[in-house]
């Protein structure tokens, strides 16, 4: 039994295992089985609930239950204890592991956009959060719309890794998103760069 095991202790378990690379799928379906089988989630927060998300989903483990109770959960009780690591790590979680759950990502991005709380996010969050949109399907235009204003202010792009520059250019592209101030800067920045050696294929 895994009663013995609180909330941090079965996300750090697993985050532990992930970030290994270490393969263990009966150990993860144990962990997916306990956590969706419990009555309330309302002990884990939003760092445990991401962790553990964010590990099925780096380890390549599929487990619907779990991430359909994640989900519904964060949908009931997001706040502002939801820090932009977290919200982002979530949204890839759930776009890699191929999770529909419509409802999850418009709550993100309803919480992220109404908040104005992209000054927080550092610019690996921002790409990855626009891409786990783009690649999960899910339009959500006032978000992008502000992930694109923000990168085009002053400095926006100044910190952003060639990775980053093309997650959040692909993302805009697959969501069909116009923002062309946005290609245009990064455009720009890209033409800037005296050389291409950090521009790995992917």
């Amino acid at each position: 039994s895994l009663n013995s095991f609180n909330p941090q202790a079965l996300s750090n378990t697993a985050w532990a295992f992930a970030t290994a690379g270490v393969s263990h799928p009966e150990m993860f379906k144990k962990i997916g089985d306990h956590v969706s089988g419990l009555c309330s989630l309302d002990s884990f927060n939003p760092q445990n609930l991401s962790n553990i998300v964010w590990a099925f989903a780096t380890a390549g483990e599929s487990h619907s239950e779990l991430f359909n109770r994640v989900g519904d959960h964060i949908v009931a009780r997001i706040s502002d204890d939801f820090r932009p690591q977290a919200l982002a790590n979530t949204a890839w979680a759930f776009a890699t592991s191929g999770v529909a759950h419509r409802e999850l990502f418009k709550t993100i991005g309803d919480h992220v956009a109404e908040l104005g709380i992209l000054n927080f996010f550092d610019p690996r969050e921002l790409s990855i959060t626009a891409w786990a949109f783009a690649t999960s399907g899910v339009s959500h235009s006032e978000l992008f719309e502000k992930i694109g204003n923000h990168v085009v202010g002053p400095g926006g792009l100044g910190s952003f890794k060639p990775r980053d520059l093309s997650n959040t250019a692909w993302a805009f592209a697959t969501a069909g998103v116009s923002h062309p101030e946005l290609f245009k800067k990064i455009g720009h920045h890209v033409a800037e760069q005296g050389c291409f050696d950090s521009f790995k294929p992917q």
